[in-house]
């Protein structure tokens, strides 16, 4: 069942926290909702979930309306059908394991073989022979997996993840990335997540909605928002990029074009148009399967960087190549 938002909107106050939003997450899909801090991202997820109320606009998954602000029908957060998994888990440290995942089905009287169904979502984490233990005597990784279960026990329509592996240290924020969506995709879920880290949201969707200032700025495949940014601050946020020196208007209606670091060449490309540039090198840092070049480019207002297979002493002044067909033009006035 496809997710339709059609005009939402909400203001706290002066502040609007979410400006008039269409949306479109397809049945069986992992959409992440993608921005900085204060984009809209979890406002968002929140009004979809049933937990804030929006100001204007509709929500429907799979022709049930579940809020019309024009209709005034605002279907119960518990009645959405949704599952959610939370930042910091918001496990019951009272309950059990089988309790905490139980709690939801309670909630949503679907008691009729809740022994069976609990441990059947247990099972698919791993976690059926910690039923009987308490959330203190886990680890994070193991609390989120009970949050999932939780999450999944009620089979949901859709289920909503707000920056679930935040909490988590790096390695094994990387371990539950992988988890995760492997659990997502084997049980034929629709996933709606919300994250800043870029690494998660390009390892995981099948689609990302990048958000600023409670605006969508871009929607697409993570290869289309790498390859084809349709704004300055998608192609910074997503990926390291260089930028050429801006053209048309000084007030900011014009256009600039940039690139990404791998599509910098040290010689012609064979069978390739090529600008060529000469260039500073500043800094060579190694990062182990290459080295990072910080080059300085006549003309170029701005530092670039580049990647090398071996080290390229400051100080050089070398020649650098860029396809024209890696360069990508961007209008300045999508910017915010």
């Amino acid at each position: 069942m496809d997710l339709h938002i059609q005009k939402l909107s909400k203001t706290f106050g002066q502040t609007v926290a979410l400006h008039p939003t269409d949306l479109l997450v397809r049945s069986g899909t992992f959409t992440t909702l993608l921005g900085p801090s204060g984009c809209g991202k979890t406002t968002l997820l929140r009004m979809i979930a049933g937990l804030e109320t929006p100001d204007t606009g509709a929500i429907s998954i799979g022709g049930d309306t579940l809020y019309d602000a024009g209709r005034k029908r605002d279907t119960p957060a518990h009645k959405r059908g949704f599952g959610m998994v939370f930042q910091d888990f918001a496990l019951w440290p009272h309950m059990t394991v089988f309790e905490n995942v139980a709690f939801g089905l309670r909630t949503a009287c679907r008691t009729r073989d809740l022994r069976e169904n609990v441990m059947k979502a247990l099972d698919k984490v791993r976690l059926a022979p910690m039923a009987d233990r308490y959330p203190h005597q886990l680890s994070g990784g193991q609390q989120q997996r009970v949050a999932f279960a939780r999450a999944v026990a009620v089979q949901p329509r859709l289920v909503l993840f707000d920056e679930p592996l935040s909490a988590l240290d790096a390695s094994l924020r990387e371990e539950m990335r992988v988890e995760m969506l492997s659990l997502v995709r084997d049980l034929g879920l629709t996933a709606l997540y919300v994250t800043h880290d870029q690494t998660e949201a390009m390892s995981m969707s099948d689609e990302i909605v990048v958000m600023q200032t409670g605006r969508v700025l871009q929607a697409g495949t993570p290869e289309e928002i790498y390859d084809r940014p349709a704004d300055p601050f998608v192609a910074r946020f997503i990926g390291r990029s260089n930028w050429l020196a801006p053209r048309g208007a000084s007030d900011g209606q014009g256009e600039t074009a940039m690139f990404r670091p791998e599509h910098l060449r040290w010689e012609p490309v064979n069978g390739a148009k090529c600008a060529s540039y000469e260039a500073e090198v500043l800094q060579s840092s190694y990062m182990g399967d290459r080295y990072e070049v910080h080059l300085q480019a006549d003309g170029q207002p701005d530092r670039w960087t580049a990647y090398s297979a071996s080290r390229i002493p400051p100080g050089n002044r070398i020649t650098v190549y860029l396809p024209e067909n890696r360069i990508r033009v961007v209008k300045l006035h999508h910017s915010n």
